[in-house]
């Protein structure tokens, strides 16, 4: 089994929406092909784009348009996994059992509260979850609230003192990896294998609370940085 926090993390909550009766499988909105072309994407990306950062070399005169290149194309990558997970779970999450159920519209966010509010969690437990999905960075960078540097960082929502943020590509790299063992598990999930149902309803809090504390550390780090 995968030992990655937001992987197991991941494997609980959804053994959770499982447990408590949320889960039914929508066949409308689930596309095979679509699936398959983005583990397509997702491998095809990793490879070019650890050739691309190896390459990198302060040195060369078109380092500055590489690195805003590697940023963006980073931070696409990690939205793009980001929305493939509000697909995942509108094919499993049955709309009938949560408020004002959703649509093709409804983002990744209202759709995770949605939830989140049905099962009663709670709000420590709620913010958790945000950051797992990393839902403030995900709305920044759809809604183009972020600025590009040529010092190989990005700064989402600069003019927002509460929720700015200075990330460099080591930090998106780690925000990689959080999104792709989130899909991961989810598709482990999605075949019944590394089921986490045998553990304790009580562990939850304990697992997400991981991540909670690695946001917490990111946060601490970022402030340094800024």
């Amino acid at each position: 089994m995968n030992h990655d926090p937001n992987y197991k993390a991941t494997l609980v909550l959804l053994d959770d929406f499982e447990a408590h009766g949320l889960v039914s499988f929508n066949k409308e909105n689930f596309d095979k092909e679509y699936f398959k072309n983005f583990l397509e994407f997702q491998k095809a990306f990793v490879h070019s784009f650890g050739d691309l950062v190896g390459k990198l070399d302060p040195f060369d005169n078109v380092y500055e348009n590489s690195i805003i290149f590697a940023i963006y194309s980073e931070s696409c990558f990690i939205v793009s996994h980001l929305d493939m997970m509000k697909t995942f779970l509108k094919i499993i999450i049955n709309p009938q059992k949560i408020k004002g159920g959703f649509n093709d519209e409804t983002a990744l966010g209202i759709l995770v509260k949605k939830i989140c509010n049905k099962m009663q969690y709670s709000e420590k437990l709620k913010n958790s979850i945000h950051g797992l999905f990393l839902e403030n960075f995900r709305i920044a960078i759809t809604h183009q609230n972020y600025l590009i540097h040529k010092n190989a960082n990005i700064v989402i929502y600069p003019n927002d003192e509460k929720l700015k943020k200075h990330l460099n590509l080591e930090d998106l790299y780690d925000y990689a990896l959080q999104v792709v063992a989130i899909f991961d598990a989810m598709i482990d999930w999605s075949n019944g294998s590394n089921t986490t149902s045998e553990k304790p309803p009580t562990e939850l809090d304990r697992i997400v609370d991981d991540f909670k504390k690695q946001v917490e550390t990111l946060d601490r780090k970022l402030e340094k940085l800024s």
